[in-house]
């Protein structure tokens, strides 16, 4: 009896410690399962900014204000109200900033023609509401004579895309390239300019599409005359 009751004993004791051994094994075997941290998953989820990836750059103006000397700044701010009367259709504005004694010249093209170019005075722009047609010189190309009333040319050659939002802005010198030379140096020897410019809009026709709104100025004391307001694109 006493021999059976050892013989029990030693099997529970048995089957006891191959039980614990089992739930170390199951807790060992939990042990090695890969659980996401929660520095793993703010890493899968963080913005392109918060992992080191900055997206696509914005484009920056050409002319930005920490590269530009005071006179080019104080010429900057000048283009950007015109650009922003332009915008407005706003004529009161622009005559302010017109020159009165060189009068504002409206070209088609960079190249300003002393022959065709019209130029009117501050106080005598033609009205939006008059449907007048004049020569505005020529078309490139064809040669066939500009004949538009002074509203469509402004819609046409003036202010045919939102130049004041224009993703490149150059003080001094020209983003844009044609065939069709850049002469305001020889009209206005002392003149600076401002251009605002679209590289294109269409990826397919490889920047053909180009366009550029081109204001020159001449300086007047301290400040800034507007003299020319020249229409920029891709010429044959």
């Amino acid at each position: 009896m006493r021999g059976m009751l050892s013989l029990l004993t030693a099997s529970l004791l048995a089957l006891l410690l191959a039980g614990c051994g089992a739930g170390d094994k199951t807790n060992n075997d939990a042990g090695t399962v890969d659980v996401p941290s929660a520095n793993a998953e703010a890493t899968q989820s963080a913005s392109p900014a918060e992992s080191g990836n900055s997206g696509t750059p914005s484009a920056a103006p050409s002319g930005s204000e920490s590269s530009l000397t005071p006179q080019e700044q104080s010429l900057a701010a000048a283009a950007d109200e015109v650009v922003g009367a332009l915008r407005d259709r706003d004529l009161s504005r622009l005559s302010s900033w017109t020159d009165t004694e060189l009068g504002l010249r409206f070209s088609p093209y960079p190249h300003l023609d002393d022959k065709t170019d019209l130029v009117f005075q501050a106080d005598q722009f033609p009205s939006f509401k008059d449907d007048t047609a004049l020569n505005w010189g020529s078309y490139d190309g064809s040669g066939e004579p500009i004949r538009l009333s002074f509203r469509d040319y402004f819609e046409k050659f003036v202010y045919d895309q939102d130049f004041a939002d224009a993703p490149v802005v150059s003080v001094g010198k020209l983003a844009s390239s044609g065939n069709t030379a850049w002469n305001a140096a020889e009209i206005y020897p002392n003149s600076s300019f401002v251009e605002y410019h679209f590289p294109g809009f269409d990826k397919d026709l490889e920047g053909h599409d180009w366009e550029s709104l081109i204001l020159v100025f001449t300086p007047y004391g301290p400040e800034w005359k507007l003299v020319a307001v020249a229409h920029g694109q891709w010429t044959i």
